[in-house]
């Protein structure tokens, strides 16, 4: 088995590897190709350094080339024959090569930028020793891609294609049971918990989405039970934006997270709610469970629907939904994390066309 890890920088990716080598993991990871590489050219591994020639490599060999040098590593290793932990995944084009691994597994794991920048002012590892919080807060914004090429630190759209996300505020022993149940699942000793089985139906729903940028599930569900669902898509009995040559939005150029007016769709969570309305169901202090995180517009009615808790798989740039979402005190919002099924359903979240369904909305 191989198990690969990714993840922004504090979040607990090294403890995540140690526990897999205690359980007999063999340890590597795609910085080694990167100091090897520092080495050579006799530059100090710094932060810096070591993120400025990770991408200087993925920019002159392609954005693969470091998963693609660990995956024939390994398979040179006794055949590959043993279980691999592998870190510093930082490129999905590097979860592509290694994904040709047999029975390979991606392990998403973040926590909040605040937990994340207490760890790295905390721990003292030598590239950090020096560093002010500036530097390193510098160093965590390039992770979330701030100012990175397409082949640069993507470690979020990373995050989106993992087969399991782990949120680690808590302690350490949190962190293994949420490892255990990662292979619980795996052997099947495991059943999966309510958030899983609601976020799959919400990607179960989305595949009846007709729109042709993002497809887009939610679910509201209460005390374990759904209690509506919708996907994003023209109104009833309204032609579907195939049918009529085309997405609005494309044609006008509209940049993703703006202008929602101009779409002939409903969002996946407005239906939700307006389902409810149709047929008189309360969603006071429910959950919603949705693949993408809220517009602007389904913001405002989440929160004057009465839900009490917002379950998101993947983000969606909206500046002012995350404003108002960062204002307001009555909807609990949650970064999913647990088993992802969007591979199980044929979704491709990083990929910006209209061709597959993915996970993120246009």
């Amino acid at each position: 088995m191989y198990v690969g890890i990714t993840g922004y920088m504090g979040s607990g990716k090294g403890e995540l590897a140690k526990i897999l080598m205690k359980r007999g993991f063999k340890y590597i990871s795609l910085s080694d190709i990167v100091r090897e590489e520092a080495s050579k050219r006799k530059k100090p591994h710094s932060r810096e350094n070591l993120q400025n020639i990770g991408n200087n490599l993925r920019e002159k060999y392609g954005s693969g080339i470091l998963g693609k040098r660990i995956r024939e590593k390994i398979e040179k290793s006794a055949g590959g024959k043993n279980n691999w932990v592998i870190d510093g995944i930082r490129n999905p084009a590097e979860v592509e090569e290694l994904s040709r691994l047999q029975d390979f597994h991606l392990i998403g794991i973040f926590a909040s930028k605040e937990t994340m920048l207490k760890r790295l002012l905390f721990r003292g590892r030598s590239t950090e020793k020096k560093s002010s919080k500036k530097e390193i807060e510098r160093a965590l914004n390039r992770e979330f891609g701030e100012g990175e090429p397409a082949s640069g630190q993507q470690i979020s759209a990373c995050i989106d294609t993992a087969d399991f996300v782990i949120r680690n505020e808590g302690a350490l022993l949190e962190l293994k049971q949420k490892l255990n149940h990662f292979f619980g699942l795996l052997n099947g000793t495991d059943r999966p918990t309510f958030d899983e089985v609601f976020m799959e139906l919400a990607y179960v729903w989305s595949k009846r989405s007709t729109c042709l940028r993002r497809h887009v599930g939610a679910v509201v569900a209460k005390d374990k039970q759904q209690l509506t669902a919708g996907y994003n898509g023209a109104p009833k009995g309204i032609p579907h934006c195939a049918e009529l040559g085309g997405c609005l939005r494309e044609k006008l150029h509209v940049p993703s997270g703006t202008r929602h007016e101009l779409c002939r769709g409903t969002h996946a969570e407005q239906n939700a709610i307006t389902q409810a309305a149709k047929f008189g169901i309360s969603i006071e202090g429910a959950t919603m469970y949705c693949n993408a995180s809220p517009c602007v517009i389904c913001t405002k009615m989440i929160i004057n629907a009465g839900i009490k808790k917002l379950v998101f798989d993947s983000e969606y740039n909206d500046p002012l939904a995350k404003e108002i979402l960062g204002q307001q005190a009555v909807v609990e919002l949650i970064r999913y994390e647990g088993r992802r099924f969007h591979k199980k359903h044929g979704f491709t979240p990083a990929a910006n066309s209209c061709k597959e369904p993915c996970c993120s909305r246009g």
